[in-house]
């Protein structure tokens, strides 16, 4: 690499740590999104793509009721089930469209608030009754292997085996970060042809520290296509609060160019990363990656995101468990110390009889 070049990738990596990736002020294509007023209803934004979806532009639908696209009764009903404290979305109905352009699509719609907004967002809708029928025995089968597994690195080992079998990406790992944010590769699991990761280590500076809020506070994340076009709201502002759209949670929120052209670099086309969260802090992620673009249902991902939950608990649980076998065996080394030095003329003396003990105090191998 060039001076040049590595003057370029530094610079460029300080603009993505600066970048303000919550407000992008566009969306991934494999969807569309509207901003509505409440209680009325109305559309205050859209994404340029829905002339994609709907064959109308999207300022023709601004100001317009969201009856005008869609029955809106079992909307209605949905909207109190969002809860305040929970920003993520919620998925409201599979609903189908009555404008002429939209013919018979049936689309799934996910609706969530933040910061006053009512935001929509729809995408083609699965078979949500078979998804939702297999989510109990998927998950009951991953508890009970989560609770035979006793070590780290075995839990996190049967967590990306899941994400695997569940999502079909080409390879699964997961890793934790350490107190400096440095990613440690747990476990993995990829088909053949994928390089492994397994053991490596990444600096806390591959993750800024935007983006790692984002993580704790936003579980689940999915780019289906690298290479996708990103489509722009209509009005680039929010008519209500006169600011860009904070995207946070938003499930088609657009990601930084330079974190897909990172995508591109490693060969990796589709990618979902699901965070681990332990005590408000991100303890580690399970990343996803594929070679070629992948569709990722919002069924699939709800399922991916109670994983992820569950396996934070349970890590949760080891940890606390870990600690508190190591207090009760730093009390045993503490007595049988005393002991020995207490037989003796000096300090020094009693550690010298005992120095098994002492190591395993000091956790050192000699």
């Amino acid at each position: 690499m060039s001076t040049t070049e590595a003057q370029d990738l530094l610079e460029a990596i300080d603009r993505c740590a600066d970048e303000p990736i919550h407000i992008p002020g566009s969306i991934q294509p494999h969807g569309f999104l509207l901003v509505v007023s409440e209680p009325d209803l109305r559309i205050q934004q859209a994404s340029e793509n829905v002339r994609d979806w709907l064959d109308v532009e999207a300022r023709q639908l601004l100001g317009q009721p969201l009856s005008a696209l869609l029955p809106i009764e079992r909307i209605q009903a949905g909207l109190p089930a969002l809860q305040d404290g929970d920003h993520n979305p919620f998925h409201l109905s599979d609903v189908q469209l009555i404008l002429p352009g939209a013919g018979d699509l049936l689309l799934a719609l996910m609706a969530h608030r933040h910061q006053g907004q009512l935001i929509l967002e729809f995408e083609r809708a699965g078979n949500s009754g078979q998804a939702y029928q297999a989510l109990y025995p998927l998950m009951r089968t991953f508890v009970s292997r989560l609770q035979e597994a006793r070590e780290l690195e075995a839990l996190c080992q049967h967590a990306v085996e899941e994400v695997k079998r569940i999502t079909g990406f080409g390879r699964v790992k997961a890793y934790r970060f350490d107190a400096e944010d440095n990613g440690l590769v747990l476990a993995e699991v990829a088909d053949p042809g994928y390089p492994s990761y397994l053991g490596l280590c990444f600096p806390a500076a591959d993750i800024p520290q935007q983006a790692r809020r984002l993580y704790r506070d936003n579980l689940i994340r999915v780019i289906q296509d690298a290479n996708y076009q990103p489509s722009p709201l209509v009005p680039t502002l929010n008519p209500t609060s006169g600011t860009p759209l904070d995207l946070s949670f938003s499930a088609l929120r657009s990601v930084s160019p330079v974190h897909l052209q990172y995508m591109r670099n490693m060969g990796t086309l589709a990618s979902m990363s699901i965070s681990i969260v332990i005590r408000d802090r991100l303890w580690g992620l399970i990343s996803c990656h594929d070679a070629q673009p992948r569709q990722v249902s919002y069924q699939t991902r709800t399922a991916c995101e109670l994983l992820g939950r569950i396996l934070a608990l349970q890590i949760e649980a080891r940890e606390t468990e870990t600690l508190a076998q190591r207090k009760l065996q730093l009390r045993q080394q503490i007595v049988h110390l005393l002991s020995a030095m207490a037989d003796r003329d000096s300090v020094v003396e009693g550690f010298r009889q005992a120095p098994e003990v002492v190591l395993g105090f000091a956790k050192a191998e000699g």
